[in-house]
C-alpha cells in the first residue's frame, strides 16, 4: 500500500510539472506575440529619444564618429547639420542639430539600436524606421520577461511568478514602454538579473552570486550613465552581511567600466566630453520628482491612464509600508532604489517615462502579490477597488467612432457587480463570499480580455478613418496570435 501511494505521488508531481511547463510556455509565447505584434507602430515613428540612441550608433558603426541630435549647447564647430529629417522624402519629418562627435551618452546601447538600423539596411540620412531600431528591445524584453518570472517564483512560487510575467506582457504601458528603443529598458533587464543574483546572496553569501554584479552594473552604465547606479544597490547587499572582499570587488569592479566610458568620450574631443558632462550634471531635479511618478502614467511623452499601472503602483505603497521582510523587502528595496535614482536623475516635472522603465519589472511582480492579496482578502472594499482598476482600461478602446459605455448602463452594471459584496459586510455568508470572489474572478477575466484587445489593435484605434504615417516592418511585427487570432481582431465600428 505504501509503494502504491508513493507511485501515485510521483505520478501527481510528473503530472503537475507537465501542465505547469505548459502554462510557462503559453503564457511566455502569449505575451511575446502580443508585445511583438505591430511593435514598430506603437508609440509612432519618429520618436526623438529613439532616433537620437539609433543615429549615434548607425554612425559609429558607418563613419567611426557617433553623431546625432541634442539639444545642449555644442560648441558651434561641432554642428554639422540643422534642419528637416525626413522618411524618404514624406512623413515622419523631424527637425534637429545634428552635432560630430555626439558625447551625451555612453555608446554600448546606441551600438545595439544603431547596429539593428545597419543590418537591416537603414539609412544613416534618413529617419530610422522603428521595425529596426525596436527589433533589439523586443528581445530585451522578452528575456525581461524571464527574469520577472524566475524572482517571483523564487521569492512567492510558481504562480506568482506565472501571474508577474502575465501582468508584464499585458499591461499596456508596461507593453508600450518595453517596446521603446532606450537604454533604459536595458538596464531594466540589467537590473532584473541583479535582483535575482542579489536574492540568491542573501540565502549564501557565495562568491558565485557576486562574480556578476559589477560587470552588470558596468554594462548597464555602458548603456547610460544612470546604469553605474546599479553598483550601490549589490554594495549596499555585501555591506549589510559585512562582506568586505565582496564589497571591495563590486566597488572596484565598476572602475574599469567608468574608465571605459571616459576613455570614448575623451578620445573623440576631450572638450566637449566634459562639457557635456558638466550640463548633464545640472539637470533640473527636486524633491516634486516622486509625486510626479505617480501622477503621470505615460509610456511615451504622452499620458495614458492605465488603471493596471496604477492597481500596480498602489499595490507597491501597500506592501512598501506593510513591512514585508525576507526576499520580498528585498524586492521592495530596489524599486524604493530605483525611484531614488529616478530624484536625483529625471528632470523635475519632466515627462520622461523611460526613467521608471527599470521599475516596470519590479511593479509586475509586486502587482501580482497585489493580486493575491485582493483574492484572498474579499471584502467590500477589495471589490470596490478590483472592479474599478480591473475595468477601468476598457476607456482606452474608445475613439469617436467607438463610444464609452452608456451612464445609465455603466451605473447598472457597476452597482450589481459591487452590490454582493455590500452585503457581506452586513452578513458574513459563504454563498456571499463565494459570490463576491466569482465576480473578482469575472472582472479580471474581462480587464484582461480588454486589456490584450488594446494592445492588439492600438494602432487601429488610433488611425481608425485617419491616415497614420507608417514604415517598413519585419517579420517579427506581423506575429499574430494562431487559431484564437479572430478574438482579438477590431470588430467594425457600431452605428449609433
Amino acid at each position: 500500500m505504501k509503494i502504491k501511494t508513493q507511485t501515485i505521488h510521483k505520478y501527481y508531481l510528473a503530472h503537475t510539472k507537465l501542465i505547469q511547463i505548459l502554462l510557462f510556455l503559453f503564457v511566455f509565447l502569449f505575451t511575446f506575440i502580443l508585445r511583438a505584434h505591430n511593435y514598430e507602430k506603437t508609440p509612432g515613428i519618429g520618436h526623438l529619444e529613439e532616433q537620437m540612441f539609433g543615429w549615434a550608433g548607425i554612425y559609429l558603426i558607418e563613419e567611426g564618429t557617433p553623431v546625432a541630435w541634442s539639444s545642449l549647447n555644442y560648441p558651434d564647430r561641432a554642428e554639422i547639420f540643422r534642419g528637416k529629417i525626413d522618411y524618404n522624402g514624406g512623413q515622419p519629418e523631424v527637425h534637429v542639430r545634428l552635432y560630430k562627435p555626439w558625447l551625451e551618452q555612453p555608446p554600448l546601447y546606441s551600438l545595439i539600436s544603431g547596429g539593428s538600423a545597419h543590418l537591416f539596411g537603414a539609412n544613416r540620412h534618413m529617419v530610422l524606421p522603428n521595425a529596426y531600431i525596436r527589433f533589439p528591445t523586443i528581445i530585451i524584453a522578452t528575456l525581461t520577461a524571464l527574469m520577472i518570472f524566475l524572482i517571483a517564483r523564487l521569492v512567492s512560487g510558481f504562480w506568482t511568478g506565472l501571474l508577474a510575467m502575465f501582468l508584464y506582457g499585458s499591461v499596456p504601458i508596461f507593453v508600450f514602454g518595453s517596446r521603446l528603443s532606450v537604454p533604459e529598458n536595458l538596464i531594466a533587464l540589467f537590473l532584473m538579473i541583479m535582483v535575482y543574483l542579489l536574492l540568491k546572496y542573501q540565502q549564501a553569501q557565495q562568491w558565485q552570486f557576486v562574480i556578476w554584479l559589477p560587470i552588470l552594473a558596468g554594462l548597464a552604465g555602458l548603456s547610460k550613465p544612470t546604469g553605474y547606479f546599479l553598483m550601490p544597490l549589490a554594495a549596499f547587499y555585501a555591506l549589510r552581511f559585512l562582506k568586505w572582499k565582496h564589497l571591495a570587488y563590486i566597488v572596484l569592479g565598476v572602475v574599469p567600466f567608468i574608465l571605459a566610458y571616459i576613455w570614448y568620450g575623451t578620445y573623440f574631443d576631450k572638450e566637449i566630453f566634459w562639457f557635456i558632462q558638466s550640463r548633464q550634471s545640472l539637470r533640473p531635479v527636486g524633491f516634486a520628482d516622486l509625486g510626479w511618478f505617480f501622477i503621470s502614467p505615460a509610456y511615451d511623452i504622452f499620458m495614458l491612464t492605465d488603471t493596471w499601472y496604477i492597481l500596480c503602483l498602489m499595490s507597491a505603497i501597500f506592501f512598501i509600508f506593510k513591512g514585508e521582510q525576507g526576499q520580498k523587502r528585498l524586492i521592495l528595496f530596489a524599486l524604493v532604489f530605483w525611484l531614488i535614482i529616478i530624484m536625483i536623475s529625471g528632470g523635475e516635472t519632466d515627462v520622461l517615462p523611460w526613467y521608471r522603465y527599470p521599475a516596470f519589472p519590479l511593479l509586475a511582480i509586486i502587482g501580482a502579490w497585489g493580486i493575491k492579496y485582493l483574492f484572498s482578502n474579499i471584502n467590500f472594499f477589495s471589490q470596490l477597488f478590483t472592479v474599478s482598476m480591473f475595468l477601468g482600461n476598457f476607456t482606452l478602446s474608445t475613439n469617436p467612432f467607438r463610444w464609452s459605455i452608456p451612464p445609465m448602463n455603466f451605473r447598472i452594471f457597476f452597482t450589481s457587480l459591487v452590490l454582493p459584496s455590500v452585503f457581506l459586510e452586513l452578513y458574513q455568508k459563504r454563498w456571499l463570499i463565494n459570490l463576491t470572489r466569482a465576480i473578482m474572478v469575472l472582472v479580471f477575466i474581462i480587464g484582461v480580455f480588454w486589456n490584450i484587445k488594446y494592445i492588439y489593435n492600438q494602432f487601429e484605434l488610433s488611425c481608425e478613418n485617419l491616415a497614420c504615417t507608417q514604415g517598413p516592418t519585419t517579420k517579427l511585427s506581423e506575429v499574430y496570435f494562431p487559431i484564437i487570432h479572430r478574438l482579438f481582431v477590431l470588430d467594425p465600428p457600431e452605428k449609433h
